[in-house]
């Protein structure tokens, strides 16, 4: 652990410490199976009853501006029938709106409340996302400094981060459960976003080296209400939303959110998002200790997608040429992207007694994908280019998954040990077929103007030639136990390991008919070890040691190259600490951390010898910060700082080494704060900060490296309640209409939404 800390020195040190100060007695965590008298403002530390395993914020029907009150439990203390059967949270009507900080996780493998968790974990909350109107996935991650956007890789459009410096492209989950397809996902079902930074292969298998996402879905539950949302704005857009929750009887709750789109993109041509979905979802009290849970999401999408600009001189053209920002190289009326999601999910939950809780998730879903994109490649001249090229292709992505999860978790001593223990099993099965068609003139990229493209050119002479097809299927099983062991009030000791079995096969067509069929099967042992203290009340100072493992075919294509190849292993260790502050209203942490990669796939520099080899060293340390919560009664602030030391440490190429990692800013910050200057109006704003960061590693002297520049971005906002149940909003976005690129990668940068206005009107009936 000291190793961890030597680039930071006493300053890091000192952070650690100043968050450990206050309080003068550390509080025992009870392990019960009791159910604590519920505080509106206060941290729960019992395990909850069953059925309850992560509240979260909810609208609130007589609420200020911003909506949404904490949710609560329907069970008192003592009451032990009540105890034991499943509580669900209800919809309160009275108290103060949802904190910007949640100090409880969602997930039933993550037992402990986040302040006691070795690890740092960011929650962008529901209220958040509602008064920044984030209507994305990505839109809600700019609140969380260290992640970065990758741009149209490979194909690829919709949702696709880097986490601390590594690809999180397959560590998408939806309720603990991995989340498949390229789509943008929307968030009109979603009460709230987790982030799990470092090594989560212990918490969900494969991959995880930065980190994970975990998105938090509205579920039904007790209580009755009715939520509709109209938004309009000038990109233009116009966008509704709603949200309705019906308790039939104490068994038998109902639920259904909905939300439809129709946007363009400021400060961009031709470029829209378009999208519909709809999400109900039903609780059943089959019996006092069972329940059952069932929900399905549907979203589709008719937008058209934006591959961007290239670059030109190390920078994209709009920075080097003075390329208009709005200038789009598709093709009017006949680029496009074609998306339906749907996924469906049936959860049990069962009170096995002595606070033990089952969870056993069963879903299958599948996202069709269909996209017809431009993306701007070749300029010429190449001294002082005035023509870019049009890659201009079709491709087909068509995803099937089913998984299987059981969880069981629970609380009991030996002795002066409390145990917090959860162990569970994972079954999946996932399968994928791609397909792609290449649109060319004459075998070449239609050509347009740099400057000023026509987006309606002559088709005519498009042929549509056949390219690679491929398909994939993959099997993992995987099994994990977990501890966490409080020994006495003041230290709590975590040990977790995961055991996975993943089985691929992948196929590939070339155009000419060969195929090419490729099997691998790989057994990954990851574990973590964890340290807590407990200086004082509500504040937990903690060492952690884990790993994470990536395979050749984590995203499920294999070669000849990769196949035979065992996968990369990382490690992570990291020291932080954490508090919950003014009567837990305010939630501050700090973590320094050091992620290495020890045996990353690099070309081989032996010409005799194998294709690719496991002789790499990758690594990337710093720090992070952040805050959540309202510092006094109206002010409510959310904000994290993230530095990021990344580097290749060893590579067969020896100019590559010492290069910083790609996508991958030396500094990110984001900021959201807001002010209750009435009862009935709330004004703030935010700001975001990204570093320079490099988008390509060259690997000699005569490759130009390239680098999208830094930026700051400002947003405002105001809400206004003008009727006991009818709020107005208005969100004004990039108010200094700055050029940036929130994200790219080596092909391309994608310009990001200019200045723009969305006005909102928020009914409750």
């Amino acid at each position: 652990m000291r190793g961890a800390l030597w680039p930071w020195g006493p300053a890091a040190v000192g952070l650690a410490s100043a968050l450990a100060a206050g309080g003068a007695v550390a509080q025992e965590t009870p392990v019960t199976g009791e159910t604590a008298t519920p505080v509106q403002e206060s941290r729960p530390v019992e395990t909850p009853p069953v059925g309850q395993d992560a509240p979260s914020p909810e609208r609130t029907p007589e609420s200020a501006p911003t909506t949404g009150a904490p949710a609560t439990m329907e069970a008192q203390a003592g009451k032990q029938d009540d105890a034991d059967a499943y509580v669900l949270p209800e919809v309160s009507v009275e108290g103060e709106t949802a904190k910007y900080n949640v100090t409880e996780p969602s997930l039933s493998r993550v037992p402990r409340p986040l302040l006691d968790t070795p690890q740092t974990i960011t929650v962008v909350p529901e209220r958040v996302m509602e008064e920044q109107q984030a209507t994305t996935l990505r839109d809600a991650l700019r609140n969380v400094s260290g992640i970065t956007v990758t741009a149209g890789e490979g194909g690829r459009q919709g949702d696709s981060f880097s986490l601390r410096g590594f690809s999180a492209q397959t560590d998408t989950l939806r309720d603990g459960v991995r989340d498949l397809g390229w789509f943008t996902r929307d968030t009109f079902n979603l009460e709230g976003v987790e982030v799990y930074f470092g090594p989560s292969s212990v918490l969900f298998g494969r991959g995880s080296t930065g980190g994970a996402i975990n998105l938090v879905t509205k579920k039904a539950r007790k209580g009755s209400f009715q939520d509709l949302r109209l938004s309009g704005g000038t990109a233009p857009s116009g966008r509704i939303e709603a949200d309705i929750n019906e308790e039939f009887s104490d068994s038998i709750q109902f639920r259904v959110s909905a939300a439809g789109q129709l946007a363009g993109v400021a400060g961009r041509d031709v470029v829209t998002k378009n999208r519909a979905g709809i999400a109900p979802s039903a609780r059943f009290q089959l019996a006092p200790k069972v329940a059952l849970e069932v929900d399905y999401f549907y979203q589709h999408e008719d937008s058209v997608p934006d591959y961007g600009q290239p670059y030109f001189n190390g920078y994209p053209v709009s920075v080097t040429l003075d390329v208009p920002r709005e200038n789009f190289y598709g093709v009017k009326d006949s680029d496009k992207e074609l998306v339906n999601a749907h996924i469906g999910t049936a959860r049990l939950l069962a009170d096995l007694g002595d606070t033990f809780r089952l969870t056993n998730t069963l879903r299958y879903g599948g996202v069709n994908r269909f996209a017809r994109p431009t993306a701007p490649r070749g300029l010429t001249p190449v001294a002082a280019p005035t023509t870019i090229g049009r890659q201009r292709f079709e491709t087909t992505a068509d995803n099937t998954y089913f998984a299987e999860q059981l969880d069981v978790r629970g609380a009991f001593t030996t002795g002066f040990l409390k145990h917090t223990t959860n162990v569970g099993l994972d079954i999946s099965r996932e399968q994928r077929e791609l397909g792609r068609f290449n649109l060319t003139v004459g075998g070449v990229n239609m050509p347009a103007d740099l400057f000023d493209p026509d987006n309606s050119p002559d088709l005519s002479g498009v042929a549509r030639v056949p390219g690679a097809t491929n398909y994939s299927r993959q099997w993992n099983l995987g099994a994990y136990a977990s501890d966490q062991i409080q020994v006495g009030k003041y230290v709590e000791v975590l040990g977790t390991l995961r055991l996975d079995n993943l089985h691929s096969d992948y196929e590939t067509k070339a155009a000419n008919g060969d195929i090419a069929a490729f099997e691998q099967e790989n057994s990954l042992f990851n574990w973590r070890v964890g340290l807590v203290l407990h200086p004082a009340e509500n504040t937990s100072v903690y060492g952690m040691y884990g790993t994470s493992t990536n395979p050749s075919a984590e995203l499920a294509t294999l070669s000849n190259d990769t196949v035979t190849l065992d996968p990369e292993k990382n490690e992570t260790f990291e020291i932080g600490a954490k508090s919950d502050l003014i009567t837990e209203r305010l939630s501050v942490n700090a973590a320094v951390f050091r992620t290495n990669k020890k045996n990353a796939r690099v070309p081989n520099s032996v010409p005799d010898g194998p294709p690719v080899v496991l002789e790499g060293k990758q690594r990337v340390q710093g720090y992070a910060v952040g805050v959540a919560g309202s510092p006094v009664r109206g002010w409510n602030v959310f904000a994290n700082y993230t530095f990021l030391d990344a580097s290749i440490q060893e590579h067969t190429n020896d100019f590559l080494e010492g290069q910083r990692l790609v996508n991958t800013p030396k500094r990110s910050l984001s900021l959201w704060t807001t002010y209750a200057i009435l009862d009935s109006l709330s004004v703030g704003g935010g700001a975001t900060y990204q570093d320079v960061a490099t988008v390509n590693n060259p690997a000699n002297a005569t490759v130009l490296r390239s680098k999208v520049p830094n930026y700051w971005r400002f947003d405002a906002f105001a809400a206004y309640t003008v009727l006991k149940k009818v709020d107005l909003q208005l969100n004004v976005y990039n108010l200094t209409d700055k050029l940036y690129y929130d994200a790219y990668y080596g092909g391309q940068a994608v310009p990001a939404e200019g200045v723009s206005a969305l006005l909102s009107a928020h009914v409750r009936f």
